[in-house]
This record gives C-alpha cells, structure tokens and sequence, in this order.
C-alpha cells in the first residue's frame, strides 16, 4: 500500500467495500437453526408461542432480570412500556443525540418531550443539564440512552431521580451484554429496553425486549402487545400488534450464546482502532463511563476539523474512496429534525450540536479481521497526512457537480 488516498488516485486500502455493520445472523445459520424454523412454519404456530418463551427466559437468565418480555421491536417495547408505567402524557426528558424511534415512543404516549444536552466525553445524557431541567417539578420522567451501549451514569441519574420525584426508563437499544458497576443492563429503572433489530451486535433478525423486576408493568407490557385483550376478547387496555414471531425468536436463541464473545470482541477491536489513530491529531474517541464495560454496537469518535485537516464529512467521502463505509450518527441529532422542530420548536443544545459536527462511526463486527481493521487505520492516517490534498480533491469534484 502506498502513502497516496484513493480519493487521489491512490489504490484503495480494501478490494471490496467494507459496511459499517455486518450482522451475525448468516454465522449462525447453522442445519439446527433451518430445522427449528422448519418445525415452527409446520406446526402452523409461528406467533409469540413456545420458542417466544424460551427466549424470553433465557435472556432474562443470562441478564439476571426477574422479566423480559419480547416484542416486535425496540420501539414498540418503548411504547408500550411507558404506557405500561403510567406516564402517558407527563413531562419526559430525553436525550437529542439518539434516533428518532426514543422520542417516538415518548410522542406516541403524548408526552411532553423536554430534551437534554450529552456530556462530550461518554456521549451520553449531561449530568449537569438534567438537573437544570429537572427545577420543573411537573417532570414525571427521565428516559436516558446508552448511547453505542456505553452505560450512562446510572447512579447519578438516578440519585437526581430520586431528589426530584421522577421516574426512570432507559432506551438500552445498543446495550445488550454491557455493565455497570459489574451488573448487567437491563436491571435499571423500572424497565431498560434492548433491540434485536439486524444492526445490533446480538440480534433476532427484528425485535424488542422489555427487561424489568416489576411483575405489574411485565404482565401489562405483555397483555398490551396482544392488541391489549383477554383471551375472550374483551380489550382491557388499548394495546397494540407488537408480538413478536417464532421465527424471530429462534434465530435470537441461536445467537444469544455468543454475546460474551462478541462485547469482548468488540471492546478488544475498539482498543486496536483507539491504539492504531492515537498519533493522529484531531482524532479523540468516546469516553467509557467509569465503572462500566460498553457492548460497543457502534465505534464512535470526533473529528476536529482545525487538527485534523478536514470535517468528518469530507473524511467520510475520503474513506468511501478507500471501499470503508461510515456512519454520521447522529445528524441532525432530534431536536433539530423537521418533525420535532415543530413539535417542541427550536432550540440550542450546544454540546449536541457540537459532536454531531464532528461524529464519524468506523466499522466495527463482532467478528472482525485484524488486517481489515489495521487498514482502515492505515486509511485515516494517509487521508489526515493528504489532507490539503484531499480537500481540494473534493471540493474540485463538488464544484464540477
């Protein structure tokens, strides 16, 4: 490989284009898995029956949590959770720097979405300005994201919590297998909620799954993803069709078993990335919280343009040339999206609006080669060293349009 981008005319440093996700499922589409799918799709019951079960007590063994209820996805397991815990239509606050589906689910549930600024280090929901906005006392809950499954602060929130009489839920979409304090997620709150949706380290194809140690909002989450009716179909809540299908729940038994491998994978993969650009300026990563051991979903890190040579966009163009694909999570962070603009309207929430300027995801597997990894370190640190260069390129190739 020589020093030149392939933005340049330079050889790229990979020969096919390498995603930002690779989901695991075709590694466990073993002659086992085919054969529970075949005997569901015969047995004619293929809906949140026997194989649903199973996994629902086998994820909630292996994070230690009384009750886990699956569902069809992360955000109807938001949804009906918040329902579940009585919050419909009280003052929620909860992060900007996350995807649209967390405030969805506050939005379905009419509640007042109140956002939070994030702390640059972890990414997560800042400490300080959730106590400024917790002065209002008609705020019913705080629903914070392990943002990239990167605990959040947990006993800090939940101390303010406490001081100010609110509830707390968390959106652990990308924190499956992740600690705090040595515990798993999923025992937080009154309930924590994990994907199983295709971009997720551990993953059911599509799927949600409500962890929580209150027996009440478990039964309830479960009678409300059955359209909320009784067996002589008498609806006693008004639920939803979030159930989750057999078929979905065999392939996240098949997988569960590899979830340690895959977060120690991950963290081992993020220290080589962390060592492979550490010489190069501009470039700072994610901050682990203390105490806390991340299941890594996404790499995450800043790019300086001042120190780097360029934005994080024109690096994303730059990589794109070398066959490395990237993510710009999240931009526009929520608060600035057409429909929460005019739900909530404007608003400055400058440490947000400041990484998600500078946020680039790297790609990152659970299962991941050493040499791909190297080169697409080798990549940034040739793009940052070209970058006059590259920016010119780009900027001639955008003026040519």
């Amino acid at each position: 490989m020589n020093d030149i981008p392939a933005i340049l005319g330079g050889t790229p440093v990979l020969s096919e284009m390498a995603g930002i996700v690779k989901p695991s499922i075709s590694d466990y589409t073993t002659p086992e898995l085919m054969d529970r799918i075949e005997g569901i799709l015969k047995s004619n019951m293929v809906t949140n029956g026997v194989t649903v079960k199973e996994l629902e007590a086998a994820m909630a063994d292996y994070l230690g949590v009384d009750h886990l209820v699956a569902v069809s996805s992360c955000t109807l397991g938001l949804t009906l959770a918040i329902a579940a815990a009585g919050l419909q239509g009280k003052k929620m606050i909860v992060p900007s720097f996350t995807i649209a589906a967390t405030a969805n689910a506050a939005y379905w549930n009419r509640c007042e979405i109140i956002f939070a600024d994030l702390d640059l280090d972890t990414y997560n929901m800042s400490l300080d300005h959730l106590e400024e906005l917790l002065v209002d006392d008609d705020v019913a809950a705080i629903m914070p994201v392990h943002v990239f499954g990167n605990p959040v602060h947990v006993a800090e929130i939940e101390a303010l919590a406490v001081k100010h009489g609110a509830t707390v839920v968390y959106d652990a979409a990308q924190g499956f297998g992740a600690d705090y304090h040595e515990k798993r997620l999923g025992n937080n709150g009154l309930f924590e909620v994990f994907s199983g949706s295709p971009t997720k380290h551990f993953t059911s194809a599509e799927g949600g799954f409500v962890a929580t140690n209150d027996e009440k909002l478990a039964e309830t989450v479960k009678l409300a993803r059955n359209y909320g009716v009784l067996p002589n179909y008498d609806c006693v809540i008004p639920g939803l069709n979030a159930r989750m299908p057999e078929i979905n729940a065999a392939i996240g038994l098949a997988i569960l078993p590899g979830t340690d491998e895959f977060t120690t994978n991950r963290n081992r993969y993020a220290k080589m990335y962390q060592n492979g650009l550490a010489a190069v300026p501009g470039i700072t990563f994610q901050k682990i919280t203390p105490g806390s051991y991340s299941s890594y979903n996404y790499l995450g890190l800043m790019v300086e343009p001042t120190e780097f040579g360029m934005t994080n966009r024109d690096l994303e163009a730059a990589l794109k040339a070398e066959n490395i694909a990237t993510k710009v999570y999240y931009h526009p962070p929520v608060h600035q999206q057409t429909a929460y603009v005019e739900i909530v309207g404007r608003q400055t929430l400058p440490n947000t609006e400041y990484l998600a300027d500078r946020i680039i995801c790297l790609p990152l597997y659970n299962h991941m080669d050493s040499g791909m990894l190297e080169s697409i370190c080798a990549a940034v640190r040739r793009i940052h060293a070209n970058s006059d260069d590259v920016k010119k390129s780009l900027a001639a190739k955008l003026a040519s349009v």
